[in-house]
């Protein structure tokens, strides 16, 4: 490109743009390109193509609003792609300041001027621009924005041009704004949230360097105090109100249209953008922000689970991204606890990256200070060689210790290998506590100890030989032997235990690693402890004499297999004897662990691997089968029992102790924010003068993983155990300890699926209900993808019906004790009292029943409903991933009574809500309703059409028209979706919703939401009539006779009380007008014509002319010969419109006057008067008035 001249390059860029445009239709790619060229080549390319561009996105504004003849879908659909590629070399040439001396210098700023006289024609007229063309618009404006403020910050303040371009900038930034206070489109609402960035970026101080200042943006610190035209107060309030708007934009159940991953996703990135950018930001998003995340993941909001699990990744990385930058610090603490309170795997990840590290420098410092400290012994003198050699015999008893690790050890191991592992195990057991006895030497204990492990372990050579060679007595005869020494080092750790010798060494300031099952490593402790003696050694020796003691207590199990039952009976007995004390020593062990279990836990699980594995050596098939129990083998099923008691007694001790540990916890918090509370409270006692110093806000504790890590590390988990989990959803401080723990077990142990899923199923009608949500939430996440499914759905079948029983006798509850209530005697009357004194005192006392029945009413209906939301949010929640479901709620309903059915309305409502965006999921279950549902179906069909899009789906539509025409359902079913009708339809079912009317005002209310849903033109959709066709529909319908007369004109009062939106009055006067000439034209008159005049006079106070005039005209249409009812109506409004109405009477044949005396009377006084008052020749006609009045 560079190599081409200009003249190549504009031939090549025009041909493009010729082509793009002759294609059919238009070449988005071409389009793309072209844009492409231009940025590579601007300076040739600008002057030509900005014109092009222009044309091009003015073209679409012409055609969409009325400046042009064509406005046909089609064309639009032809002129967008071109428009859209306009905006982008548009904002091509605006955004790239051209240097000086430039042949494009002179003409930028008239580039800018024509490029916001299009945007603000574009934002004035955006409800009839096309989408794309809005944001394009948008996102144009928000790129040129800092390019505008450095060309009005760099020109002479005083220079008319940019001042002027300023000022139009700022009038689009508002029209913008103000998009965000109506958004309900998700991808405009992703151009929106980058314009508030922007503002807030260029408009927030620089906290401490300009480091911070990504991207070359303008800050706040560039704009001078005192600048011509550019007022820095009102940029720092357009700051303020674009994070309120941004933080405004987080969706909740009252926006669901927002419920779109891609601009959730851009709102999350921007604001960790902008606390990255300004850190001063953190302290006032990252609250708003975990609020928001809280909400959504605490109550049904009509997000899936996938939506939710997306969101809590970006919320995670982003904090984490965020608190790993150096800059970030003094945030670290506040990015910290939120990280704690949201946990997740990137965040534990990283924690034990830093523990592992921390840990590792740990030793590392510990090795040089070894090193320096042999290094200086080297140059001491003669005299501390007594004390080298004891520093000598710690580190071979520490070296001793370590020797100590878990051996793999194959499935398919023989018994003489069995046996020689035993011996050697044995032998290094000699030796090492023959070395630590001798070390010990100098103190009366120790040689005690010494002399212990002397007896358990005596001085014998031992021939290993395979078992197969042994005669039947020797091989018995080296089985007793070897039981003998492992119960005689048993005996020697159960007084390690007992004795507590090594407590001191249990306490480690540095925790040690997790232990390493995979590899083999034992538990190990790098800490040194000193002894009663004063010898250093390694604390981890308690540890590995137990873990000695159970790989001797494995291997014979595992020689036992080989000797089966072929001991003699004197043997036997003695062998009996001997397994009897081996399961002693061993369960000394056991308790030691449960004492401190999280102490102990590496240890633990190392020793129930050591078991299992015995076990499966024992028989191989239980490796991959354990619940069949294994073979019939007495070794086998020996070793079995004790993992599983191991096992059993471990995990109980685990979970008491993560349940211990998250109330203490938790009581913690309580007490510091009790006490927080009363220091703010002693301080706005004190006044403002007093000073108290406020405690640093508590962090969040990480939830215990204990449990969690027992889980993930045991080598096998009975599907009993997982029971045990359900005694941590028994207390609100710890059931999400409980579910978490139970939810992760289920995921990756599969065999444990149905028992876990039994215990979640028991507890998702806990009386906690932060308990039964998180169950809930934990069934719902394997309703869909697993075979449990009929299961699911069967318990909460069974838990609804369960509710409902339970409401309904709380309901009879209810009413007898109102019962009560209502026939108690009255307490009697004091004597002496007076008739007007005892009737207030009867007053008194019904007054204080009703008082006292409401009051058992209101307390019945929370019981109620307790009684029903604990046993039916399973069902309802399950309905958001399954709406057929919803169909066993309309059943219960329908023979549920009335107070139930009262309660379970409300119950209903979220989940309608969170469905209301997309109503088809709904629309099937509504048609299968049982008869009694019918309100619960109209209560849905009111929330799908009030909280979801402005006009109703055609499925909805459909549906509900359907429903009323086969089930024969009342016009109230179809009030609420007025506004999804065609014109046609609604004419034909206004009749109907007339109906309804009774006289009482409770059903004007219905009619009024139908008047106003078929007259309110939503964006994109004009109204189905207009107020007018509204009127003139009501006068028809009155001629049609089918509708009462009077229920007509109940309607017609409704109407006239009618406002729209803004507040205006509907029955305007340019209404009325228009609607009266039309009527008055037709052949025949609507007998609700001159009632309509006369309501007009009478409410919106219209000229009396008018109405006269109107009535002359029926005089002229000769009124006396049409109907009673058309006459009447005229008497009336005749009688109402006087005395401007009385000259008429001239006009009236006599027979027409008699008769409207005989229909309306009233009008009979002022008539004779008026006649009374007439010259003789037209007094004549209309004697009969005045001799029947001489008569009377």
């Amino acid at each position: 490109m560079a190599n081409r001249s200009n003249e190549q390059v504009l031939s090549e860029a025009t041909e493009l743009y010729t082509k793009a445009v002759q294609d059919t239709p238009p070449n988005r790619t071409l389009f793309d390109n072209l844009v492409d060229l231009i940025q590579e080549r601007p300076l040739v390319l600008y002057e030509g193509f900005f014109d092009k561009g222009y044309e091009a996105a003015a073209a679409v504004i012409d055609v969409c609003h009325g400046g042009a003849d064509v406005q046909e879908d089609d064309t639009l659909s032809f002129l967008t792609p071109p428009a859209a590629w306009g905006w982008a070399a548009m904002e091509e040439a605006v955004c790239r300041i051209p240097p000086p001396q430039s042949a494009f210098e002179p003409k930028y700023p008239d580039f800018v001027r024509r490029f916001f006289d299009l945007a603000n024609r574009t934002l004035n007229h955006r409800d009839s621009t096309p989408a794309p063309i809005v944001r394009r618009v948008i996102q144009a404006l928000t790129r040129f924005w800092p390019e505008l403020m450095q060309t009005c910050l760099g020109s002479n303040p005083e220079d008319p041009i940019w001042k002027e371009r300023y000022m139009e900038m700022m009038e689009l930034d508002r029209q913008v704004q103000q998009l965000i206070n109506t958004l309900d489109d998700p991808a405009l609402g992703v151009h929106l949230v980058k314009h508030q960035e922007t503002a807030i970026a260029m408009f927030t101080e620089l906290s401490k360097s300009d480091a911070y200042n990504k991207g070359g943006l303008v800050d706040l610190g560039h704009i001078p105090d005192s600048h011509a035209y550019i007022d820095k107060a009102a940029l720092v309030s357009r700051a303020a109100s674009a994070k309120q708007q941004l933080i405004q934009l987080l969706p909740n159940s009252d926006n669901l249209r927002l419920y779109n991953m891609s601009f959730i996703t851009a709102l999350i990135n921007s604001m960790f953008y902008l606390m990255s950018l300004r850190p001063q930001l953190c302290g006032e998003f990252i609250g708003k922000l975990m609020e928001w995340y809280a909400v959504i993941n605490s109550s049904e909001q009509g997000m899936t689970n996938a939506q939710l699990v997306m969101i809590g990744k970006t919320v995670r990385i982003s904090l984490l991204h965020l608190h790993a930058q150096p800059h970030m610090s003094e945030y670290s603490e506040m990015l910290e606890s939120k990280l704690d309170k949201i946990g997740g795997q990137e965040w534990t990840a990283w924690l034990d990256r830093k523990q592992r590290q921390d840990y590792k420098d740990q030793r590392d410092r510990e090795k040089q200070e070894r090193q320096l400290k042999q290094t200086s012994k080297l140059r001491r003198p003669r005299e501390d060689d007594d004390n080298d050699d004891e520093e000598k015999q710690a580190r071979m008893l520490e070296e001793n210790a370590k020797r100590v690790k878990l051996d793999n050890v194959a499935a398919g191991a023989s018994a003489a290998a069995a046996a020689a592992a035993l011996a050697a195990e044995e032998a290094a057991a000699k030796e090492a506590a023959i070395q630590a006895a001798q070390a010990a030497a100098g103190t009366e204990t120790d040689v005690e100890l010494a002399e212990q492990l002397k007896t358990a372990l005596p001085d014998l050579t031992f021939d290993v030989r395979p078992m197969d060679s042994l005669a039947p007595g020797d091989r018995d005869i080296l089985f007793v032997e070897a039981l003998k020494r492992v119960v005689g080092a048993g005996s020697v750790v159960q007084k390690f235990v007992a004795r507590n010798r090594l407590q001191a060494l249990g306490a480690s300031t540095q925790p040690p690693p997790p232990a390493n099952i995979e590899s083999g490593n034992a538990t190990e402790s790098g800490e040194l402890a000193t002894l009663s003696n004063g010898i250093s050694t390694n604390a981890g020796i308690l540890e590995d004499s137990m873990l000695m003691l159970v790989r001797l207590i494995c291997s014979c199990y595992i020689a036992s297999k080989d000797i089966g039952n072929g001991l003699s009976e004197e043997v036997g007995a003695e062998v009996s004897a001997k397994w009897a004390k081996v399961h002693e020593c061993a369960e000394s062990v056991l308790e030691s662990i449960v004492a401190s279990p999280r102490e102990r836990y590496g240890l633990g699980i190392l020793l129930l691997y050591e078991i299992w594995m015995a076990v499966v050596i024992l028989d191989p098939e239980l490796s991959s089968s354990p619940s069949k129990q294994g073979s019939k083998s007495g070794g086998a099923c020996s070793a079995l029992a004790l993992y599983l008691r191991w096992s059993d007694r471990i995990f109980d001790a685990i979970i008491q102790c993560g349940i211990d540990t998250t109330l203490s916890q938790k009581a913690a918090a309580t007490a510091a924010a009790a006490i927080a509370a009363a220091e703010s409270a002693s301080a706005a006692v004190a006044g403002p003068t007093a000073s108290v110093p406020q405690p640093p806000p508590q962090q969040l504790q990480q939830q215990d993983r204990l449990i969690l890590n027992f889980v993930l590390d045991a080598p096998y988990i009975p599907s009993a155990s997982i029971k045990k989990l359900a005694a941590c959803l028994k207390h609100a401080d710890t059931a999400q300890l409980g579910y978490a723990s139970l939810e992760k077990a289920m995921e990756l142990r599969p065999p444990v699926v149905e028992e876990g899923m039994r215990v979640l199923l028991t507890n998702c009608g806990h009386h906690e209900r932060a308990t039964r949500i998180g169950c809930i939430r934990a069934v719902k996440k394997y309703y869909t993808t697993s075979t449990h499914t009929s299961t699911i759905e069967s318990w909460a079948r069974m838990m609804l019906k369960s509710g409902i029983d339970n409401a309904v006798n709380e309901s009879k509850r209810v009413a007898a004790d109102a019962e009560k209530v209502l026939n108690r005697p009255v307490e009697p009357l004091e004597p002496g009292l007076d008739k007007e004194q005892e009737h207030a005192a009867n007053e008194r006392a019904i007054e204080q029943k009703k008082a006292e029945i409401i009051q058992v009413h209101r307390k019945g209906e929370l019981d109620i409903e307790a009684c029903l939301v604990k046993q039916a949010e399973l069902l309802l929640a399950l309905c958001t991933r399954n709406m057929d479901l919803y169909v066993d709620v309309l059943t219960a309903y329908a023979t549920a009574p009335p107070p139930v059915q009262l309660v379970l309305r409300r119950v209903v409502t979220p989940l309608v809500k969170s469905v209301a965006a997309t109503p088809a999921k709904i629309v099937p279950a509504l048609t299968k309703f049982l008869a009694g549902a019918e309100s619960l179906v109209l209560r849905t069909i009111f929330i799908l059409s009030t909280e979801g899009p402005p006009v109703p789906s055609s499925e909805l539509v459909s549906a509900v028209l359907e429903l009323c025409d086969t089930r024969d359902l009342d016009a109230r079913f179809f009030v609420f979706i007025a506004n999804g009708l065609t014109k046609d339809e609604s004419l034909r079912r206004l009749g109907s919703v007339l109906m309804l009317l009774n006289g009482r005002e409770s059903q004007w209310g219905l009619l009024s939401e139908f008047y106003s849903r078929l007259t309110t033109p939503y964006s994109g959709s004009p109204s189905v009539l207009s107020p007018m066709e509204l009127l003139l529909a009501l006068h028809r319908t009155a001629n049609e006779g089918v509708v009462p007369m009077n229920k007509v004109s109940e309607g017609l009062v409704v109407y006239t009380e009618m406002r729209k939106p803004d507040g205006t009055h509907v029955f305007s006067t340019q209404v009325i007008e228009a609607a009266l000439k039309i009527l008055l034209d037709e052949p025949v008159v609507s007998p609700l014509l001159l009632k309509t005049a006369e309501l007009y006079y009478r409410k919106r106070s219209g000229p009396a002319g008018t109405v006269v005039k109107l009535l002359e005209k029926m005089v002229e249409r000769n009124v006396w010969d049409m109907s009673d009812s058309v006459y009447l109506s005229f008497a009336q409004c005749f009688y109402a419109m006087q005395p401007g109405s009385l000259g008429l009477v001239k006009q009236l044949p006599s027979d027409a006057l008699k008769r409207m005396v005989i229909l309306l009377p009233a009008v009979e006084p002022s008539v004779r008067n008026y006649v009374n008052g007439m010259n003789e020749s037209f007094r004549e006609k209309f004697n009969w008035l005045l001799i029947s009045h001489a008569q009377e």
